[in-house]
């Protein structure tokens, strides 16, 4: 059988015009001579552990004035959280970025302008990964190894666009709603020791509300014999679980 090689050396044109037509083909069916995609990293919501330990989680993208604060109650109480700093946020506050991360705390990347990540391409998924783990480490942190998309929301793409960037994507099991001025101190602080257990993720933002309860979670938490930690160190204990119902939808975080 001749190759390719002396096909094309014969007849240059007729080879030619068959390689072309096979490129429209193949363009012509998105995949079909493409490798397949691997699986998108799930996301995280609790891990599994025997570990009696619970991970603190905050989101930043606001509520400046609180964040100091609640770094003081955690350091009084010899207690660790992650935070999940917006890019925009921790490029305009370096001070405190810093503050953080000598202070012990984890940082996650929480996207750079709070965009709706699931409504945007791969690469502009990216991108916006991208652009916050670099204001972080400008501002003087680690590179982040975490991510908590913006508004709770995710599908494939934002997976597939975090795990491309060797970032986990982490939800949480347990919500405080603390942004919602209904929350209360006593509504937060219940919210959560009514269900932390061992691998418990617990979502809580820069509020005074927050501030007011986390002295008591962090009690409560004890009182029941659980440590907190940062989500990092708590993967570490077990294995992540995700959500079997999926995603779960917009949520203001």
């Amino acid at each position: 059988m001749r190759s390719l090689a002396a096909w094309s050396a014969r007849w240059p044109g007729v080879v030619a015009g068959v390689l072309a037509a096979a490129a429209v083909w193949a363009t012509s069916r998105p995949g079909a001579l493409a490798l397949q995609a691997p699986a998108a990293p799930p996301a995280v919501y609790r891990v599994a552990t025997t570990t009696p330990a619970v991970a603190l989680t905050v989101n930043v993208v606001w509520g400046t004035e609180y964040v100091p604060r609640l770094l003081a109650v955690l350091q009084r109480e010899h207690a660790r959280a992650t935070f999940f700093l917006g890019g925009a946020w921790a490029a305009a506050h370096p001070d405190l970025v810093r503050q953080l991360a000598a202070a012990g705390m984890e940082i996650g990347n929480h996207g750079y302008a709070h965009r709706h990540q699931s409504l945007l391409s791969f690469d502009a998924n990216v991108e916006e990964i991208t652009r916050a783990s670099r204001a972080i480490e400008l501002a003087g942190a680690p590179r982040p190894t975490l991510f908590a998309p913006p508004y709770g929301e995710y599908n494939r793409t934002v997976l597939e666009a975090a795990g491309a960037l060797h970032l986990t994507t982490v939800m949480w099991t347990i919500d405080t709603i603390d942004w919602r001025p209904s929350s209360t101190p006593d509504r937060i602080t219940e919210r959560v020791l009514s269900r932390a257990a061992p691998g418990s993720i617990v979502l809580m933002h820069p509020t005074d509300r927050t501030v007011e309860a986390l002295p008591r979670i962090l009690a409560g938490l004890a009182a029941k014999g659980l440590k907190a930690v940062p989500v990092g160190t708590l993967l570490k204990t077990g294995t992540p679980q995700g959500e079997a119902a999926g995603p779960g939808g917009s949520r203001t975080t």
